[in-house]
């Protein structure tokens, strides 16, 4: 007896399936252009950032780091359905380098998947990236501790000079706000979380200070922003002295 199920039409695709074979697709695209591009020097390609981590949201780029044989650092943002892909070309001893080097490249490369690769090329540079990863950043001096101190307050004074000025001085609060995010992350040790992570990041290993940088952002005016401003850097840097007096 025939029940139907011939006649049946397969279930629509959820929209995680229809989501997930769009991004191929714009990959799919992205790695045919680069090839087509780059011909006999390319080496890898690398997919990196939300796009490696299936974690991309509406306005996400999709991040590609192309290894290439000879010498190059560049940059190209193309468009390929929806989305932006921004493409960054590395020579092979350059990517070496900033994996050695740079405070961000290992963070990038260390959740990143090879597309393509001749000889290996793409996964002998992950894992590199992830073995320096696993060491963590490079510790500071205490001279370099005084220096990240004596930046950040610098910003802060900076904004404290053109209070009269709101608009310029939530300006120049918004760089020492960014200064003591990047100081935290290197005074304790850690590499840097993506910018839409780090205030959970920073609140999860410092509830205090996280609750002031939150205070920060939503502060009804510049005086009560530059007060809790204080309040961060008195937190922040409370173990660190100021440079040397030689009056």
């Amino acid at each position: 007896m025939d029940d139907g199920s011939e006649d049946t039409p397969p279930a629509p695709p959820t929209p995680a399936e229809e989501s997930a074979a769009h991004i191929d697709q714009i990959i799919a695209k992205a790695i045919r252009y680069i090839k087509a591009k780059r011909g006999g020097d390319l080496a890898a390609i690398l997919l990196a950032g939300s796009a490696a981590q299936e974690a991309l949201r509406a306005h996400s780029d999709v991040d590609v780091v192309v290894l290439v044989r000879g010498t190059e650092s560049s940059h190209e943002l193309v468009r390929v359905l929806d989305r932006i892909i921004e493409i960054r070309y590395l020579d092979l001893a350059s990517a070496e380098e900033q994996i050695r080097t740079s405070p961000r490249c290992p963070v990038i490369l260390c959740t990143a998947r090879v597309l393509f690769e001749f000889e290996t090329a793409g996964s002998h540079l992950l894992e590199q990236a992830r073995a320096r990863f696993r060491q963590g950043p490079q510790p500071l001096t205490l001279y370099e501790k005084i220096r990240l101190r004596t930046e950040c307050l610098h910003w802060l004074g900076k904004a404290e000079d053109h209070h009269t000025h709101p608009a310029l001085a939530r300006y120049l609060f918004s760089v020492y706000f960014d200064e003591c995010l990047r100081a935290f992350y290197q005074l304790r040790g850690l590499w840097p979380a993506s910018p839409t992570e780090s205030l959970q990041f920073i609140g999860q290993r410092d509830s205090a200070l996280g609750e002031l940088l939150k205070r920060a952002l939503v502060a009804p005016d510049v005086t009560a922003q530059l007060v809790v401003g204080h309040q961060i850097a008195e937190h922040l840097f409370k173990e660190i002295p100021s440079p040397a007096r030689i009056d």
